[in-house]
């Protein structure tokens, strides 16, 4: 077992590392969201094997430590993904609801039993091949429901795999509303970087299972290095992103967004007094009243020059919620204002005004300014998507765009 030896450590030094620095950041900032807490809360949780395997390596062994960090603890990472994903795209303030919290209730019930009787071992700890320790408490009960722990094993891959599933449920409704709220559709508001959670969960098992199934790999590595691995993985995903991760429909809380937050706030409120109306009925209500329709026209008017004059689409982080507010109209109002009246969701018409931009900058401005350099002051916050909707709308690229430009320039 050279790799279970020369691995184990090093692997949980840079997983306990990345926690602490990701954990001393987070809590440092000035203001942090219910999901920051909940990120905080679920990387100590998947820290729990490196914190084994660093004991281990210093050789200090605490039966009760080991007891009360059991491996039922593991039961907690599919509902905190879940209700980590639900919660970042929330468009209310409010965190975990009291009521969610029996997503818990199979966890609690393991660990009170895992705590409660005496048990086979569960995962491989390190140096302890023969874990055995007494129970707190011995009934016909607990030794009737004992068998279940054997399949510990089973019954958490099918609830994280089952939260998994639901979690991608979850992303991709919200991957539907992007286009009607957002102007932009970076990896922070369409959560991409998510749906890398399961899928380093099903890879690593794979691994797993095709690693013990063959001897000679069983014999180089041992199941406890795929299990450290398996945690890091999730560790770096979350450091990486999640430290830079804000709630989707959360904007800037500084105190130079104050009104801005205002806004957002305000509208917010007013979609949930809208809440009793369906798009298809407001849509419907639009289309046949002639006041209505006058209405549509009205404000696709007004919003038009607010556009252009103000070109509010010049900050990358311009929502739908911002326009509504300028308008003074609902949300689902102004969203069907777009629908019924243009044809086009949010999305579409504010990159539309930003390519515009970009053409007239195009046509205007010297080499010496980049491409990207106007794409982004434009409002554009990706070169690839930027490139992909210029593409679109003009049938050519930027570069091409500009130097067809500079020639009817010369030409003329």
């Amino acid at each position: 077992m050279f790799l279970a030896e020369s691995l184990r450590w090093e692997i949980s030094l840079i997983g306990l590392s990345l926690t602490l620095f990701t954990l001393a950041n987070v809590l440092t900032k000035p203001y942090k969201h219910h999901t920051d807490w909940q990120l905080c809360v679920w990387l100590i949780f998947l820290n729990v094997p490196f914190i084994h395997s660093w004991l281990s390596h210093l050789n200090i062994d605490s039966a009760t430590l080991y007891l009360y960090t059991n491996p039922t603890l593991n039961l907690v990472n599919g509902p905190m993904l879940y209700l980590y994903v639900r919660t970042l795209i929330n468009n209310e303030s409010a965190g975990i609801k009291t009521t969610e919290f029996w997503h818990f209730a199979p966890f609690l019930l393991f660990y009170l039993l895992y705590i409660s009787t005496s048990h086979p071992e569960m995962m491989p700890q390190p140096d302890r091949d023969l874990l055995n320790i007494e129970p707190v408490a011995i009934s016909s009960v607990m030794t009737f429901l004992q068998p279940v722990l054997i399949h510990f094993g089973f019954i958490n891959v099918i609830s994280f795999v089952g939260y998994s599933v639901a979690t991608i449920v979850l992303l991709n409704n919200h991957q539907k509303k992007i286009p009607g709220f957002f102007s932009q559709n970076d990896i922070q508001v369409n959560l991409k970087w998510i749906y890398a959670l399961p899928g380093t969960f099903a890879t690593l098992a794979l691994t797993a299972a095709i690693f013990e199934s063959v001897t000679l790999f069983n014999s180089l590595v041992h199941p406890l290095i795929l299990h450290l691995l398996s945690f890091l993985c999730f560790v770096i995903i979350l450091c990486f992103f999640g430290l830079k991760q804000k709630p989707v429909f959360q904007i800037d809380t500084s105190q130079t967004n104050a009104s801005i937050l205002n806004i957002e706030n305000k509208t917010l409120d007013e979609d949930k007094n809208d809440v009793e109306k369906t798009n298809t009925q407001i849509r419907s209500e639009l289309e046949q009243n002639d006041s209505d329709k006058t209405f549509v026209y009205q404000t696709i008017e007004h919003m038009n020059a607010y556009m252009k004059s103000e070109k509010p689409f010049m900050d990358p982080d311009f929502s739908v919620y911002t326009l509504a507010s300028s308008l003074n109209i609902p949300r689902r109002m102004l969203s069907q204002v777009l629908s019924t009246g243009l044809s086009k969701n949010f999305y579409q018409y504010v990159n539309e005004f930003r390519i515009e931009e970009v053409k007239f900058q195009l046509a205007n401005q010297t080499e010496n300014t980049t491409i990207l350099d106007i794409a982004f002051q434009a409002g554009f916050k990706s070169k690839s998507s930027f490139n992909s909707l210029f593409k679109q709308h003009c049938d050519i690229t930027p570069s091409q765009y500009r130097k067809k430009m500079q020639q009817q320039n010369d030409a003329s």
